[in-house]
Order: structure tokens, then C-alpha cells, then sequence
């Protein structure tokens, strides 16, 4: 640690910045072709070379195919956060105390839990983020009116002013701050950075909002600004009055944890898909807003913590259920982590690659405690939306498919028509600037999808997204909130040709196996199998 007496005053001058994006999407100029026949995509598998593997089908892996980099998502993980003061509306004399607490502190410090205790909970003890609050950085000659000015200009140059602000923000607290230790993986990037802003937010403004984004994504090596050695790359941007959000005299930290899940890899579950025909809601709501990297709220679901590591499902083969007599008791994926996956099938074989990046219908037994408690209750979230508030199984139809997009031209995409079930290391292929990237296939935004063939206007379920609820009603959610316990299959709901008649996968196969809840008893859910 170095240090330095007094306080480094910055000017907003900035002289060049790079390209950012908005979460974790490949900015693009086209539609990717659409190999598919008859509204299901026609999976084809290539022959690998021998440097594919299993192995490397990782979020990280996938990420690196975009330059982005992503806080460690098991172990001890560190995050800077800055504190970036506009002068005409400062912070509170205690900021930095209340961002230590809400980014760092014990649950009983806060209005619910600190990203910190969170991610430790979430995770069943496999994450540990720690860090510190570094001295605030002033723009001296920066008002909120001057900001929003400066945001419109950079956009229309197709540069990012918070990159230009990290930067100079990274150099004014060097003397304070060793960043070398914010490198835990040691790959020369600053792994995490939190810049949380002194003016209020607006919801109807691009850069006064939240989001995660990348730095650095474009620049030579030689070109980054380097601080200690290593350099910037991704960091989110909130401000600090999102802290009092949830209406609680301690502070709150829902939108800082929703963020940090974009830092680990995790897209968002609601759509950006604008439909002003649909009023009064506007969007696609494949989850229903119920998930922390939906709503905000409550716990992670089975499919992301799956894809961070934190736990893995039981694979449910039709040879699994007649052995345990085709019923089981299910654990609390609350309290365990326990899942469930029921896989495809395909002349009587399964067809499964045994990584979070393929198609499945993902099962788990939701109970109100633990993370999902206090949402659960309605406890003064701004959105007012809660978690559900009965013990129940929840079902997800997961495609997370992974396709290779190939840029065939400087304005034409193109999807090669495969799905692979494995991949390169990510150091044996430079994907960027290879003119290809290997990604997800679908997106809860459908303007996202790589394949955009499946026209699901008229079903009662969602096709060709990434993750989306079925619900026990045999209504997907559509344009609405699941704020109600029908969603959830509490005792002698069933999964089955009853309620999901028409449900068939995105590769057009029909489920093999339904099941019935029998009964549900505190942390026991008993299930019954059948055929579909």
C-alpha cells in the first residue's frame, strides 16, 4: 500500500477512450444467417481437432472470446470501489463508511446483505470478495448537466466517457491504492472496479443508470493506462443513491449485487426488446421477473450458479428414476443447491454434453428462507415486486447452446450452424480479431439470438431463449410479473401433456419424462416421474 498526504482534484479532460459495451454482448451491424428448417434449429456437430475440450466449455472461456474479463467466480476475489464525487452534488460526510458496509460488510450491518455476505451465501461458501473503498476522485469542472453533454458526444464518437473517467480516476488514486492485489488471477487486468457516483439516477438516462461494461477491449497493450503494472477492464457504474433504494435505515445493496453478477459472467434474464404494443408492460419477461439478474431480487437461480460453479444438478436419466422407483425427495435448492436436470432424449438415447452450455429443462425446490426471506416479504424493495412466498418446485427450459459467429464481411455475421459441446482454450486460438467469436446461440433478448428463426407469438411457452420459466399454470409469463405462487408446482401439480401439451424443445425433440409433486413438508418435496 502507498500513500500520500492530501487529495487529488481531477479536471474533466479526457483525450481517448475505447469501445465499450453495455454488459456482455458482441456489438453487431447485422442478423447472423439462420441455418434452420421448420421453426427448430438444426443442431449439427462439427468434428473437433484434438486441442478442443470439455474443459474449456467455461463462462470465461466465452468471455475472453469478447475481450472481457471476469472476476473470479470461486476463491477469494477482490473489488476496488471508487467513489466519483460531481461536484454540484456531493457525497453525504459518512459515503464511505455506508459504501464500505454495503459492498463489504456483515449481514447484520446492512438492510439485507452486503455484495460480500451475498456472493458468500449464494455461492455456499465457494466466493469470497473482499476489498476497499479508495479515496473519492473529484471532476472539479464536472456538473450532472455537463456529464450527461459529455456522455451524448462520446457516444456519437463510439467512445465511452466512464472508461476515460476510469482511467483518470485509477491515476489520481495510485499513491493510495497497491492495485497489483487486485489482479488475483494474475492476468494483468484489475479484475473488478466499482465506480459509484455522488448524483441521483435517472432511469431514463444512458449514462446516469447502471451497468457493467469492459475497458480496454480494443487498445494495444502499450496503449492502456497501467497502474501498478496492471490495467483496467471491467468495472460497473451506479450511483450512490441506489444504496438507499430499499427503503431501510441501513444500507441496501440489490442493484450493486445485480451488477457484480454481470462482473461474474451472468447476463441479464429480463429483455431490452422494446414492444410498445403491449402496454402497460412493454417486454418479454421470460423468468417473470422473479431472479436476482432479473428483478433484482432474491436468490440466484439453479442455471446460474450452475454456470458460476457454485453447484451442479443431478442429471435425472430415465435409468436414475427406475432405480429409485420413479420418485424422489428433493432437497431445498435454498438451503443445498440442489437441482435437476431432465434432458433431452433422441431415439431413445440421451443427449446431453454434461456442461451448463446446452438444452435442458433445469428443476429445483424453491423455498422463501435464507436469500430469498426478506423479498419474499415484500420488505421495502423500491420495485415492490417479491419473491414468492410458498415452498414449491420451479421449472426452467435452458437453452445456453454455444455457435461460432463468423464475421464473413466488415457489416455480415454469420452463424457456422453448429452447436458445440466443446472448445479451444482460449490461449491456443486468439479469438479476438480472428474474425469469429464462440458465444451463446440465445439471448432473454430476442434481437440478441444468434438464431432468430422461432416464431413463439402464439405458445404458451417461450422458444429460442436462454433461460425461461415454465410455470405450473401452462401460461408462460408474457409482458407481466410472476408477483403471485401459481408459477411454482406445489402439491399435486404436475409437468406433463395436461398443462404442457404443445411444449416441445427448440430442436423440435418432445420431453420423455413429467413428473407430479406429492407433497411438500418444510425442506421435503416429494416427486413422482412419469412419461410425458
Amino acid at each position: 500500500m502507498k500513500f500520500k498526504k492530501g487529495l487529488t482534484i481531477l479536471s474533466l479532460v479526457f483525450f481517448t477512450c475505447s469501445l465499450s459495451s453495455c454488459f456482455f454482448y458482441w456489438e453487431r451491424t447485422s442478423t447472423p444467417s439462420e441455418p434452420t428448417i421448420g421453426g427448430n434449429a438444426t443442431y449439427n456437430k462439427p468434428t473437433y481437432p484434438s486441442y478442443f475440450s470439455k474443459e474449456n466449455m467455461n463462462v470465461n472461456n466465452i468471455g475472453k472470446s469478447y475481450n472481457y474479463r471476469y472476476l473470479p467466480q470461486t476463491g477469494n476475489s477482490k473489488i476496488l470501489v471508487l467513489p466519483i464525487e460531481i461536484p454540484d452534488s456531493p457525497f453525504p460526510f459518512d459515503y464511505k463508511n455506508k459504501l464500505n458496509t454495503v459492498f463489504f460488510g456483515e449481514t447484520n450491518q446492512t438492510g439485507w446483505e452486503s455484495v460480500s455476505s451475498y456472493y458468500r451465501k449464494t455461492s455456499f461458501n465457494k466466493l469470497n470478495i473482499t476489498g476497499e473503498v479508495a479515496p473519492k476522485v473529484t471532476f472539479s469542472n464536472t456538473t450532472v448537466e455537463k456529464l450527461e453533454q459529455l456522455a451524448g458526444k462520446y457516444s456519437k464518437e463510439d467512445l465511452s466517457i466512464t472508461d476515460a473517467m476510469l482511467d483518470e480516476a485509477l491515476k489520481a488514486v495510485d499513491d493510495y491504492i497497491d492495485f497489483s492485489k487486485y489482479d488475483v488471477n494474475k492476468d494483468g487486468f484489475i479484475d473488478a472496479v466499482w465506480m459509484v457516483y455522488s448524483c441521483d439516477y435517472k432511469s431514463n438516462s444512458d449514462l446516469l443508470w447502471a451497468y457493467t461494461t469492459w475497458a480496454n477491449t480494443t487498445k494495444s497493450e502499450s496503449n492502456m493506462v497501467k497502474v501498478d503494472g496492471v490495467a483496467a477492464s471491467c468495472y460497473s457504474w451506479a450511483s450512490y443513491k441506489f444504496l438507499t433504494d430499499g427503503g431501510y435505515y441501513k444500507p441496501d445493496a440489490h442493484t450493486y449485487i445485480h451488477e457484480t453478477g454481470h462482473m461474474l459472467g451472468l447476463d441479464d434474464y429480463y429483455s431490452y426488446d422494446y414492444n410498445a404494443t403491449k402496454a402497460p408492460y412493454c417486454y418479454d419477461t421470460p423468468v417473470g421477473g422473479i431472479d436476482m439478474m432479473d428483478y433484482n431480487i432474491g436468490d440466484h437461480n439453479a442455471y446460474s450458479k450452475y454456470l458460476m460453479g457454485w453447484s451442479k444438478p443431478t442429471v435425472l436419466t430415465k435409468n436414475y428414476l427406475e432405480n429409485n422407483n420413479n420418485k424422489l425427495e428433493l432437497q431445498s435448492f435454498t438451503k443445498t443447491g440442489a437441482s435437476y436436470i431432465l434432458p433431452i432424449y433422441k431415439d431413445g438415447e440421451i443427449e446431453y454434453n454434461d456442461t451448463p452450455f446446452d438444452e435442458y429443462l433445469l428443476m429445483a425446490y424453491y423455498m422463501p428462507t435464507d436469500l430469498n426471506y426478506s423479498d419474499s416479504r415484500g420488505a421495502g424493495y423500491a420495485n415492490r415486486l417479491a419473491t414468492y412466498s410458498k415452498s414449491g418446485i420451479i421449472l426452467y427450459h435452458v437453452n445456453a447452446r454455444i455457435g461460432k459467429i463468423v464475421a464473413v464481411s466488415n457489416k455480415s455475421l454469420k452463424w457456422d450452424g453448429y452447436a458445440y459441446d466443446v472448445l479451444p482454450a482460449y490461449e491456443e486460438e486468439n479469438y479476438w480479431g480472428n474474425s469469429y467469436i464462440y458465444t451463446y446461440l440465445y439471448s432473454n433478448t430476442r434481437s440478441y439470438c444468434q438464431d432468430k428463426s422461432f416464431d413463439d407469438s402464439g405458445l404458451k411457452f417461450y422458444r429460442g431463449r436462454l433461460i425461461s420459466l415454465l410455470p405450473a399454470t401452462g401460461k408462460r409469463i408474457n409482458g407481466a410479473l410472476a408477483n403471485d405462487n401459481k408459477s411454482l408446482y406445489q402439491k399435486g401439480d404436475r409437468f406433463n401433456k395436461s398443462n404442457y401439451e404443445s411444449f416441445v424443445f427448440d430442436d423440435g425433440s418432445k420431453p420423455e419424462v413429467g413428473f407430479k409433486v406429492d407433497n411438500i413438508s418444510g425442506e421435503k418435496c416429494t416427486v413422482s416421474f412419469t412419461d410425458f
